[in-house]
């Protein structure tokens, strides 16, 4: 496996009712009160469309995440299965899944002398896409061993994805390798640099930069 690191309210309504109402008169023989009258008025703000603040993802905190710095390299999968993932001392990266969405640079661009394709994103000194002949994070638990010995004792879920039982990291979990954590959650996976605060965010939508 080769890995090249070269450079990717609400609507709301306000009622105000308010009542104008001319004090009785005090009896008097020569002249007649005028009836009480009652005015009311209302008034409402227009509806107001507003979009949800969009909030930038950040390095997450290796506060509870499960420790695995006595393995060389920590790999795992999404609970969908779709996202593939990887995790050391030095730097953590996760591969496209299959159903990406977004564009991805070329190889010319990212590795042009290497005729490699590019597979995912990295960070280690830096963000940046990468390329590979194969991948270089696979959790599968068919043929156990490098990189899933942090797996055996965790509790945590498989999933059968494309044929092959996987490793995953659950939703709200952790995984903290010295100063890189990756962090699973239904929107994506997050890894990153706690040292530095660099790091990425990898979803099918796309993926998010973080510096």
């Amino acid at each position: 496996m080769k890995l090249s690191h070269s450079l990717a309210a609400g609507a709301a309504l306000l009622i105000t009712a308010g009542c104008a109402i001319t004090p009785p008169s005090l009896p008097s023989a020569s002249t007649s009160a005028p009836p009480a009258t009652t005015s009311a008025s209302t008034s409402a703000s227009p509806t107001v469309a507003t979009s949800p603040p969009v909030v930038s993802p950040t390095v997450p905190s290796a506060a509870g995440a499960l420790d695995v710095t006595k393995y060389e390299v920590s790999m795992f999968a999404s609970p969908s299965g779709s996202i593939w993932c990887a995790v050391k001392d030095d730097s953590a990266w996760c591969h496209f899944p299959a159903n990406y969405q977004a564009k991805v640079p070329t190889s010319e661009e990212v590795c042009p002398e290497e005729q490699l394709d590019v597979t995912g994103v990295s960070v280690g000194n830096k963000v940046e896409y990468f390329c590979s002949g194969d991948p270089t994070a696979f959790p599968a638990l068919n043929n156990a061993g490098y990189g899933l010995e942090w797996f055996a004792s965790s509790g945590f879920p498989k999933v059968k994805y494309s044929g092959f039982t996987l490793a995953t990291l659950p939703y709200g979990k952790k995984l903290a390798d010295g100063s890189f954590v990756c962090l699973s959650e239904k929107s994506g996976i997050t890894c990153g640099d706690t040292s530095t605060g660099i790091g990425f965010k990898m979803a099918k939508a796309g993926v998010t930069f973080i510096s």
